[in-house]
């Protein structure tokens, strides 16, 4: 069953250095790469990290001649307080398949940044606190987008246990998956989040929440920065989505959504 990773970086992405022919020799039909699209970032010292999306597109030609695979264009969209309007500005140009909201950092700070010494930091629950307030902002400023990635992404690094995460912001993250469901935006299972940084007990409260409200649009991503990392724990999160009664998945291009049985689908355990 045609199948493949919606959450994918390469050498365009500026903390990865993957290449794309390493994913080339997968030997997929289709892949797709959503590379970081950061401005202001902090972990790069404050600067634009826009992608060569104009790249991507050239690799499209040579993944077609020589790999008979169909590259898809997506993006990651980073958003921070008060960019919307330059995020739009960026993407304008391009047709992508799909694009992934994120919020990674505030401007001043990554939300995963724990350096002892760095004297921007705030305490870790103002840092949540920020950080689940600015993810509702920004699925109310990209109502146009396809996929949430890691909405626990504000919560990976810190001590807060999972049960203490759900008590303190369980109502506002609804708030998010609400706005997210109105506008048919897709509630993305992540790997790194569930395997690297132990947040399943997370998703095992999120998924039959979204379900709840209303929710049907669900999308599996590795969020791979290695090609070793492709479809990473796939297997265990089919698993996961089978037993809280979710059937399907969604597949985006040209940011329409195509389900996909879960049944029909295999994964390496």
């Amino acid at each position: 069953m045609l199948f493949y990773d919606q959450h994918c970086h390469t050498q365009l992405s500026f903390d990865s250095e993957a290449s794309p022919w390493d994913y080339a020799a997968l030997n997929l039909s289709v892949l797709t790469f959503t590379e970081h699209l950061d401005l202001d970032n902090p972990v790069t010292g404050g600067q634009d990290d826009i992608p060569n999306f104009n790249q991507t597109i050239t690799w499209q030609e040579t993944f077609v001649k020589d790999y008979n695979s169909r590259l898809l264009l997506g993006v990651e969209v980073g958003y921070a307080p008060g960019q919307a309007d330059r995020l739009h500005e960026v993407m304008a140009p391009y047709d992508f398949d799909l694009k992934l909201l994120s919020c990674h950092h505030n401007l001043r700070y990554d939300y995963m940044d724990t350096a002892a010494d760095s004297n921007q930091l705030d305490e870790p629950t103002v840092m949540m606190d920020q950080y689940v307030a600015q993810l509702l902002e920004a699925v109310e400023a990209f109502p146009d987008v396809q996929i949430l990635a890691h909405f626990d992404y504000g919560f990976r690094v810190h001590a807060l246990s999972d049960e203490d995460v759900i008590e303190r912001y369980g109502q506002q993250l609804t708030e998010v998956f609400k706005r997210c469901i109105a506008n048919e935006i897709a509630f993305e299972l992540n790997s790194k989040s569930i395997i690297n940084y132990g947040k399943l007990n997370l998703y095992r409260w999120a998924i039959p929440l979204y379900k709840s409200l209303g929710g049907h649009l669900f999308t599996l991503g590795s969020d791979a920065h290695k090609v070793e990392d492709y479809q990473m724990a796939f297997a265990q999160m089919k698993d996961l989505l089978l037993e809280f009664g979710v059937e399907e998945v969604v597949l985006y291009e040209a940011q329409q959504a195509h389900k996909v049985a879960l049944k029909e689908l295999q994964f390496e355990s």
